[in-house]
């Protein structure tokens, strides 16, 4: 208690700032000091904690959830923080955590799975008594710096600036310092960290010339008397967080098992129905569809890749329901898909052959497209025309580029080839071999006699010698593999049991009784949407877009076994391919 005083003696007022402290931790004693029933997880109970600032709405959601819902009980244990909340759901004391961050990487795992509830916006609030109507980025990093210390010199009235901060670890100082800050940047010494929302909108209140940062949510349900500044004269409102012009926010989330029990995914339909996101938005908050985030690759270029595919991440999104957002991730290679699959940051992918025997751990296979009635490709080893290379000896102290990273047709094909054929591994037998991150850089760097030989996918080969004929007319394709796997469709693993009843209404869909959920998840879900793409016009229209793709065909692990098997032969193991660069 002497300790917070004496962080608030720092301030102009100390005999006002050590009562409200003096107060505030009366309140959080009264709080802990309350007996706490032990809770133990049932069939019949939700256990919740976590995030202080998340807390008050899921209150709210759970209260209109049980007037429908009456058998089950929800139960709030002491407001905690997102790590708890993490921490919890690991240990089994919570069914749910509620965090108001995202999850660090060492947090996540395939045994949890994260729901991206809402976004809170946050406001720069100062005393009322400070009448400035906008701040600038600038000017908020001069004021936490210390630089700019009396409203006088901003145009305000004459008073010592009075810094409320928060900690480090809270999720509103983390979505501070990444909008405003630095990882290196200091705040002032005379600053002072407070603990909970609440503590921050009463000190600015009750404090003159004082300036802090705090919910959105917690201003629109509260109605505090405060000053609330525009960031760079755009105004902190939930309709210029949705268009994107406000970039002040957190993310509200929950986590909760992979596998969560029917109770848990009852309670998941109402959060992420239209009666859920309104309750989400009469209290203050942006309500989020369940994100589904699906990485590509260019396996050309970025802009012919995202018309390639866009039509299709459509089509699944206005087929799942509107409580689901699939959108595309564009990455430059395979390696940073396959990494983003791994540590949870995308949902799915379309990846080669390959990049999925690398990752086969972490996900599950679904479709794979079907071209003029075939679902492969063959890699190619070519060179110039005029390079001089007329045979596979002939290469021997050349330079070699693979194109695509970890793929079958560019990287895979050539390692198992030519040691295969006799001329040994790629390092003994070319000067130089680089992995280069698309099929068609590899192309144009051969074409462009960067590199002597190159390997790349045939079907990309044949696209830029259509609309390169000159390029067609000086290369020399001197191997074609055997047919390869086409690109598959993959799901992370951890995402199968995923469900909330308003996007399974289609008849033909087999449905759960008991939770009026999709019996397969959201892999059976889109796996189904996908098999059937072909019979539904919008859907002909997605598939003309990708290179005038046939249908989708059931991808199954058994596909992969012949890339498994050469690998096993030049002593890979699979997950090494992770290491490739």
């Amino acid at each position: 208690m002497l300790f917070i005083i004496k962080m608030l003696a720092r301030f102009s007022l100390v005999f006002m700032l050590a009562g409200l402290l003096t107060l505030f931790s009366a309140c959080d004693n009264k709080i802990d000091s309350e007996p706490v029933q032990p809770a133990t997880p049932t069939e019949k109970r939700i256990l919740i904690s976590g995030s202080s600032s998340v807390m008050p709405l899921l209150k709210s959601l759970s209260h209109e959830f049980l007037k429908d819902n009456s058998d089950i009980e929800i139960v709030f244990l002491p407001d905690a923080r997102s790590d708890a909340g993490i921490a919890g759901v690991v240990e089994g004391q919570y069914d749910i955590g509620a965090v108001s961050r995202e999850m660090f990487f060492e947090e996540k795992s395939d045994d949890l799975q994260y729901l991206h509830l809402a976004i809170d916006g946050m406001v720069m609030a100062t005393n009322s008594g400070i009448k400035i109507a906008s701040l600038s980025r600038a000017l908020i990093r001069d004021i936490y710096a210390g630089k700019i210390t009396n409203w006088a010199q901003v145009g305000g009235p004459d008073g010592k600036i009075s810094v409320i901060d928060r900690p480090e670890y809270s999720s509103a100082k983390i979505s501070f310092r990444a909008t405003f800050l630095d990882d290196d940047f200091k705040v002032a010494a005379d600053s002072v960290p407070l603990e909970r929302h609440w503590q921050v909108i009463d000190s600015i209140q009750m404090i003159p010339f004082s300036i802090g940062y705090t919910s959105l949510g917690e201003i629109i349900r509260e109605n505090p008397k405060l000053n609330i500044a525009a960031v760079n004269r755009i105004s902190p409102t939930p309709e210029n967080l949705k268009k994107g012009r406000y970039a002040f926010f957190r993310p509200f989330g929950l986590v909760l098992k992979a596998d969560p029990k029917v109770e848990i995914m009852r309670f998941l339909n109402f959060i992420f129905s239209e009666k859920g996101a309104t309750i989400i938005s009469r209290s203050g908050y942006l309500p989020q569809r369940y994100e589904i985030l699906v990485g590509v690759v260019p396996e050309r270029n970025v802009i012919v890749q995202e018309q390639r595919y866009q039509p299709l991440i459509n089509y699944l999104s206005q087929r799942l329901g509107k409580g689901f957002s699939v959108k595309l991730k564009l990455l430059p290679s395979y390696l940073d898909v396959c990494k983003g699959l791994v540590a949870g940051d995308l949902a799915a992918a379309f990846i080669d052959s390959l990049a999925y025997v690398a990752v086969q751990k972490h996900v599950n296979v679904l479709v794979r497209p079907e071209f003029n009635g075939k679902s492969s490709y063959k890699g190619l080893i070519f060179t110039r025309q005029d390079s001089g290379i007329e045979n596979l000896s002939q290469m021997r102290g050349k330079h070699l580029v693979m194109g695509g990273g970890i793929t079958t047709a560019g990287y895979l094909f050539p390692n198992y080839f030519f040691p295969h054929e006799g001329f040994g591994s790629l390092a003994d037998f070319f000067s130089e071999t680089s992995v280069l991150g698309t099929h068609e850089d590899a192309i144009m760097a051969v074409y462009n006699r960067s590199a002597d030989v190159g390997s790349a996918k045939a079907l990309v080969f044949d696209m830029v010698a259509r609309e390169n004929p000159a390029l067609k007319d000086k290369m020399n394709i001197l191997v074609q593999s055997s047919p390869l796997p086409s690109n598959v469709f993959v799901l992370r693993k951890n995402l199968k049991n995923s469900c909330f009843e308003c996007h399974h209404r289609i008849s033909r869909d087999p449905v759960d009784s008991r939770t009026g959920c999709f019996r397969a998840g959201l892999g059976g879900m889109l796996k189904s949407y996908l098999l059937n793409i072909h019979e539904n016009p919008e859907g002909r229209e997605a598939l003309a877009a990708m290179l005038n793709t046939d249908r989708f065909i059931e991808a199954l692990p058994s596909d992969y076994t012949k890339l498994t098997e050469m690998l096993t032969e030049l002593n890979l193991d699979p997950e090494d391919l992770l290491l490739v660069h």
